[in-house]
């Protein structure tokens, strides 16, 4: 086999009988008199032809004396798909209406031409052998020819001598073109009407068409896109209706292109010789250059895909042979695709020559680091293409912006549309698909491929091996070439998957091959894997202490690394181990992303249909987790509701249906907590058993406040007090003993009785719970501590004990500073309410205001209701002591359109204010706009 497209070739007295047998094969089988006549010609001008051209001129010579000049098998097919889609009504097709189609046929003809090879002439399957005679006039009879036969004698008659050789030439290179482009779009892995156009290089491939380079390089890493957009410049420049250079000639030339050629038993330098009548481009320009006025414009031909090809040495030689062989000219114009790998082999070879050098354009945005010139997709082409995948408007907001990263190659796009054809339970928000796109990819390309074992060995050793280098995660091959020795194949197959990407390093003293994978996610995948082969495949605490001790702290490795983790733990359903990561010195901000993904990671779980971790088995260690972080985000709300809807336990349910109430409370959602108070009513005997109190009866005092409706108090403080006395006689406790239940409770009943502004039973009630868990405030792995901490803060406030609220703050702020402390944004909130109300308290009010200024930035953007209404009556009340009226008025419009906006009332248990603000809180609350 042979690359040498375009091998130069003269003529000799053997080749004569070839010249007759193939100017004879131009005509029409049945023409003998016209074959005697042609030959007779060829005869008297042989001597001429042979001292004036080339062998392939005269083809092209003879074949153009002939008006019997025919189509070639190709354009036929062409001109008959298009035809059959005109017949059947559709403008563009895709895999979907090939059954459709042969219906239609069916319908028509009385012949079944099956869907599979409907999918086969329109190049959605692959073509192993020619089309029978049988489809053919099948589909000749359905747009209305008799058979196969009467369609091309019809296309050939319609050729006119008249037609140009530059039109002769644009025909042929259409047909392989449009062949071209249809296998690309087909083999892209989302619709290509939904990929972006990467318009980037638009002015670019224009600027290199008009000026005087030779040819023109797009070289990037796999998966970034480079084959679609050659369809696109092709589509845009050349096809459209609107092209800007209808007249060029362009070939595209790809993988498929060579694999028929090799199929027909040819050369590539044979195909192009059948194809065009000239035996090499080179021949091609010297006629042109000789017969400029039958140029009508420039002859583009675009490389793609060969890169598998080029990895042989002998074709290598064969190409760079070729890019020698171009003579310099104005109208010829080549553009290459290639691997930035490949790339890097050719290179030096273009730099080695003056002429190359001179004639190669790299184009603007051509990396010389790199050596890349494709830049990864901008944050609009990623929404552009998703938009119409989801068939709706995609904004930034919808999309986490993790995944935004990922998608920034548009590989992943790919995958994502062929996820999602699967399951559509992710949605682009969820942190969880970055993860659920590497295991599907992983899945399909590793674990579920030929070698699996040999690749998934070679992929281990190789990240074990990985280190970080001034440009990222990389391994210089010599220190994995034993590894790569024993399994050489699955190694290739790596790299031509786009696994692994093999680079030379040129910033050395030595060039040096280096070895990194494709994505930096996948990497830390296989750096998982081995952690778990460490322990057994077993989770346990241990597991998460060889993560801490072994990531660096507030990396996106260990950050990745720990919620591969937590995927692994809730799919086999071992939720117990996971208390570990708020329990061991992981940093608040990893505790948090981690309690967000394990709400991510459950929802998922549990809508597939054979999890281990299902609507049967939730059990209470799932409550403990979602009891320890009331995180009040939109994904955590989402998370309980869904699990609490879906549970099959009644007693883990009636827990979830808590804290939704909790959750309707802070939201002012006064129609789901009614909602939510009825499942819970029909199970009230059973509250009674669960909790030390009866909660139902603690969320009715707040439901009632909601609606405005009086409560009789006098019995529900009875039970409080006596709960209180009960707590109070308890044996001291450890931390670890205190139940979910109880911390539910605890926290109703603090809430009940600070609204009833019952503060010193509120200060009783607090120093019990401290009395049976005396280390109660040192609590580190659960929002319960602070929040006991800022509740006992306030009760200091309304009993004027100023000085030990003080020493709340200073607690609160230290432990807060303590990096390995857990609490949430709700947390640091309602510190904000607890510090504006104390420095209100010590008449400190622009100090007041500025705690208020500051917790309503996050209540606003994390939409904690509850918390926002009392920020801004603390706010309003610092503002009338400091008497400044302007900015007063200012606030209580800001807090009544939020209101309307919302479509909320003002509960007094959101009034925190002293006795003076009362008569404010009730006309703001009796305002309506």
């Amino acid at each position: 086999m042979t690359l040498d497209l375009f091998g130069c070739t003269s003529v000799t007295a053997v080749q004569w009988s070839q010249i007759y047998i193939r100017a004879v094969h131009l005509c029409y089988p049945f023409l003998f008199i016209v074959w005697l006549s042609h030959f007779i010609h060829f005869i008297h001008t042989s001597i001429y032809y042979l001292n004036h051209f080339s062998y392939c001129e005269i083809l092209m010579r003879l074949a153009k004396s002939s008006s019997l000049y025919l189509m070639n098998s190709n354009e036929l097919l062409i001109e008959l798909r298009k035809f059959v889609l005109t017949k059947s009504g559709l403008r563009n097709i895709d895999p979907a209406h090939c059954k459709v189609i042969s219906e239609y046929v069916f319908q028509e003809t009385k012949n079944y031409v099956s869907e599979t090879t409907i999918k086969r002439f329109f190049g959605f399957a692959n073509t192993l052998h020619k089309f029978s005679l049988f489809t053919l006039n099948s589909l000749s009879q359905y747009i209305g020819y008799s058979d196969w036969d009467a369609f091309t004698k019809d296309k050939q008659n319609s050729l006119t001598v008249s037609q140009s050789l530059w039109q002769t030439l644009k025909l042929k290179a259409q047909s392989i073109t449009d062949l071209s482009l249809v296998t690309k779009k087909n083999n892209s892995g989302v619709p290509f009407e939904f990929t972006a156009k990467r318009s980037f290089y638009y002015p670019d491939f224009d600027y290199f068409l008009k000026n005087n380079y030779q040819f023109a390089t797009i070289s990037a890493q796999p998966g970034h896109g480079k084959s679609i957009l050659i369809a696109h410049l092709v589509e845009h420049f050349f096809n459209a209706d609107n092209a800007l250079y209808k007249n060029d000639i362009v070939l595209l030339i790809n993988p498929n292109t060579i694999n028929s050629a090799i199929q027909a038993g040819l050369t590539l330098k044979e195909w192009f010789l059948k194809e065009f009548n000239f035996g090499s481009v080179s021949e091609l320009i010297t006629y042109f250059k000789n017969n400029p006025n039958n140029k009508e414009g420039r002859f583009v031909i675009l490389i793609d895909g060969i890169d598998e090809y080029l990895s042989n040495s002998d074709r290598f030689k064969l190409f760079i042979d070729f890019l020698y062989s171009i003579e310099e000219n104005n109208f010829l114009k080549i553009m290459i695709s290639l691997r930035t790998n490949t790339w890097i082999n050719l290179q030096p070879v273009l730099t080695g020559s003056a002429f190359l050098t001179k004639t190669w354009y790299t184009g603007v945005f051509y990396d010389d680091d790199t050596l890349c010139n494709v830049p990864p997709l901008s944050t609009k082409e990623i929404l552009y293409t998703l938009s119409h995948i989801e068939k709706k408007l995609v904004t930034i907001e919808d999309i986490s912006q993790p995944l935004i990263t990922q998608f920034k190659t548009p590989f992943w796009l790919q995958v994502y549309y062929k996820l999602i054809s699967e399951t559509k339970t992710l949605e682009l928000y969820d942190p969880l698909l970055c993860y659920e796109l590497i295991n599907y990819f992983l899945e399909q390309k590793i674990f579920l491929a030929k070698k699996s074992t040999e690749k998934i060995y070679l992929l281990k050793k190789i990240s074990n091996h990985i280190s970080e280098g001034n440009k990222g995660l990389r391994v210089a091959k010599e220190n994995v070439i034993s590894y790569i020795s024993s399994y050489p194949e699955a190694y290739e197959e790596l790299l031509h998957t786009g696994i692994l990407i093999q680079e030379k390093r040129l910033s050395t003293a030595i060039p040096t091959e280096v070895i990194r994978f494709l994505n930096d996610d996948i990497y830390t995948y296989f750096v998982f894997i081995q952690i778990t082969e460490i322990f057994e495949y077993r989770s346990s605490k241990a597991f998460f202490e060889y993560i801490l001790q072994n990531f660096s702290p507030k990396t996106t490795l260990r950050n990745n690394i720990l919620n591969w983790s937590i995927r692994f733990c809730v799919n086999r359903n071992e939720i117990a181990v996971l208390k570990n990561i708020l329990k061991l010195p992981f940093s608040n901000e990893e505790k948090n992303n981690a309690f967000d993904f394990i709400c991510c990671v459950a929802k998922y779980e549990l809508s597939k249909p054979n999890s281990k971790f299902n609507k049967q088995n939730i059990g209470q260690d799932f409550i403990d987790l979602m009891a320890s972080g009331r995180t009040m985000s939109r994904l955590y709300k989402e998370t309980i509701k869904n699990i609490s809807d879906n549970v099959l336990n009644e007693d883990i349910q009636i827990m979830l249906h808590i804290i939704e109430c909790n959750i309707f409370l802070i939201d002012i959602d006064k129609v789901s907590l009614g909602n939510t108070m009825q499942l819970l009513k029909r199970n009230y005997k059973r509250l009674n058993e669960l909790f030390p109190i009866n909660p139902y009866d603690l969320i009715l005092y707040f439901y009632n406040n909601l609606i405005n409706k009086p409560t009789e108090g006098g019995s529900l403080e009875d039970k409080i007090i006596k709960l209180c006395h009960q707590i109070d006689r308890t044996p001291p406790l450890k931390n670890e003993e205190i139940t979910t239940a109880e911390i539910l409770t605890y926290r109703l009943v603090l809430n009940t009785l600070f609204a009833q502004r019952n503060y010193a039973e509120c200060h009783r009630f607090i120093m019990a719970i401290l009395n049976k868990y005396p280390n109660i405030f040192y609590l580190r792995n659960s929002v319960f501590s602070p929040f006991l901490l800022i509740h006992l803060g306030h009760t200091y406030l309304k009993l004027n004990y100023y000085k030990k609220a003080q020493r709340i703050v200073n607690f609160v702020e230290k432990i807060i500073k303590s990096d390995y402390t857990y609490y949430t944004q709700f947390i640091s909130v309602g510190f904000f309410v607890f510090k504006a109300s104390f420095y209100n308290c010590i008449h400190q009010y622009e100090q007041a205001v500025a705690e208020s200024d500051l917790g309503l930035e996050i209540a606003k953007k994390d939409d904690f209701k509850m918390m926002e209404v009392a920020l801004y009556l603390l706010k309003i009340d610092s503002l009338k002591h400091a008497d400044v009226s302007e900015e007063v008025s200012n606030v209580i419009k800001e807090l009544l359109n939020f209101l309307t906006h919302h479509k909320i009332s003002m509960p007094d248990y959101t009034n925190l204010n002293g006795g003076q603000f009362e008569q404010t809180f009730k006309v703001l609350k009796s305002y309506r706009k």
